[in-house]
């Protein structure tokens, strides 16, 4: 039996500076074939488990084509989507499959405000209509109710942060697998609500998706579904296709589908007004702890977290906590800056100069920070593999990083940007959490799977940058203006959803 895997994981920020082209998705994956996916083995990753799959089922063997993944940043290029899309139908020309699994973020969105999944699933289809296609997504997928017809069995992640990945893969190959074998007939619905959620309280262990996705799983087991998923979408990808949605697989029940995607749907909309909460400044959350008793506290910069497209520059935050002069000890991570991490390397532990902090790509969010710092830590390869439960045994490398020091404030720069979420990281760069009083952080939801119980308390900031909390004020070209909140009057009618 023969398995073809592809995978194609971006978010993208339609807002933010740069596209997002074969460069980009080198700094993160951009491989082919079964070694490259070897030191993925045993990981908390899609990939992982695939090759777990593959271990415990010896009648099967993977072919793995593109495998590309990059960390958010703007729409992917015409012409680097045109060429995944064309090499993997050529791939699956190539050979005699027994099954597909794609692994899919679902909000890549391509120049244009295209759904990179939609018209990659139709491309596969027009050449194979009757292919099993088994497809995991991340929560944040913004998907077309199209693609409930073009795969033949999906699932998505259902916890926020995503620390649910190999299970979900595995569930996919399990099922796509019993469709292959004729076991069963999955009929799928995806229903769309014209809504746009910020994910700053999107996560499952508090708060309204808590609520929803535990509504999906009561209902799903309840009626015998063989999945259903609430995707929160990604507001940042000015898409055809964003929003949110309840996408629900049975076995052969087409009508059942149909009923629990508006149901678990109707959920979610009455929460929705649950999911805006306001957020401080940088310096409101500085006051707000003034007088803390219970140290170390983290404030996550939402607004430029790489995780969501930021660009890990903007310099309001780190001008705020520079500003308020702190008496404690406290950590900055972090600013992508090559050039300033090559200076310091070049000077080394101990020089002092005049640097320019923040602000290097654009003066949109606020000028530089300009400041004498002292190089305290060189690191000449910031690579590592996870420590945390978030793509647990999985590589992240930064490059060179650097960590220079103001005043009380140690500042870690990095050559790489890829979210920052994982121990490693700070251990590699000397951040011990034992000995600082604050963190700020460019960071979300993910930074708290592993820091919870390392932080007497995490606060959500919202500052100027490319993943601004208030995304109303976006200039949106492909989104509806009906959606919510844009249109505080918008309507969703569960009986009237086809």
């Amino acid at each position: 039996m023969k398995l073809g895997v592809f995978k194609l994981v971006h978010e993208a920020n339609s807002f933010a500076l740069d596209r997002c082209d074969q460069n980009m998705f080198a700094e993160g994956q951009w491989t082919r074939g079964y070694g490259a996916v070897k030191n993925e083995e045993n990981s908390n990753t899609e990939l992982g488990a695939v090759l777990a799959f593959l271990e415990n089922h010896t009648e099967w063997e993977a072919t793995f084509f593109r495998l590309a993944s990059a960390s958010p940043c703007g729409d992917i290029t015409n012409a680097c989507f045109s060429a995944v899309r064309d090499e993997l139908v050529a791939d699956i020309k190539a050979g005699a499959w027994d099954a597909l699994y794609l692994c899919l973020h679902g909000a890549a969105t391509v120049e244009g405000g295209r759904s990179a999944e939609l018209e990659l699933l139709r491309a596969i289809r027009a050449d194979f209509p009757d292919l099993p296609i088994g497809v995991s997504f991340d929560m944040h997928a913004n998907l077309a109710p199209e693609i409930a017809q073009l795969v033949t069995i999906a699932a998505g992640y259902k916890t926020h942060p995503h620390i649910d990945m190999r299970n979900v893969a595995a569930k996919v190959l399990r099922l796509v697998v019993s469709t292959a074998r004729g076991d069963i007939r999955p009929t799928g619905a995806i229903v769309k609500l014209p809504l746009l959620l910020p994910s700053a309280n999107m996560r499952t262990t508090d708060g309204p998706m808590r609520e929803v996705v535990s509504y999906a799983a009561l209902v799903e087991q309840q009626e015998g579904a063989l999945d259903i998923t609430v995707y929160g979408g990604f507001p940042y990808s000015d898409c055809t296709m964003s929003g949110a949605c309840c996408m629900v697989y049975t076995d052969n029940d087409t009508a059942l589908a149909y009923r629990l995607a508006r149901d678990v749907a109707g959920k979610l909309w009455s929460l929705k007004e649950q999911f805006f909460v306001p957020l401080p400044s940088t310096r409101e959350a500085l006051q707000s702890i003034a007088n803390a008793t219970r140290y170390p506290i983290a404030i996550a910069d939402n607004a430029d977290n790489p995780g969501s497209g930021g660009i890990a520059d903007t310099p309001s935050q780190l001008r705020a906590i520079l500003d308020a002069e702190l008496a404690i000890p406290a950590a900055f991570c972090f600013l992508v800056d090559p050039e300033l991490v090559e200076r310091c390397h070049k000077a080394g532990i101990g020089a002092r100069f005049q640097a320019r902090l923040g602000g290097r790509l654009t003066s949109l969010y606020g000028p530089p920070v300009e400041r004498e710092v002292e190089v305290v830590r060189l690191v000449e390869d910031c690579s590592f593999k996870n420590e945390g439960p978030q793509d647990t045994g999985a590589s992240s490398s930064y490059g060179p990083t650097a960590v220079v020091k103001c005043g009380n404030i140690e500042i870690v720069v990095v050559t790489i940007r890829h979210s920052v979420s994982d121990p490693g990281f700070y251990r590699v760069n000397g951040i011990d959490f034992s000995k600082i009083r604050l963190l700020g952080v460019k960071a979300k939801n993910h930074f708290r799977a592993a820091f919870s119980s390392v932080f007497a308390e995490i606060i959500a900031v919202d500052e100027p940058g490319p993943a601004a909390y208030d995304f109303t004020t976006l200039p949106f070209t492909h989104v509806p203006d009906h959606f919510y909140p844009m249109n505080p009057g918008a309507t969703f009618s569960v009986e009237k959803v086809t």
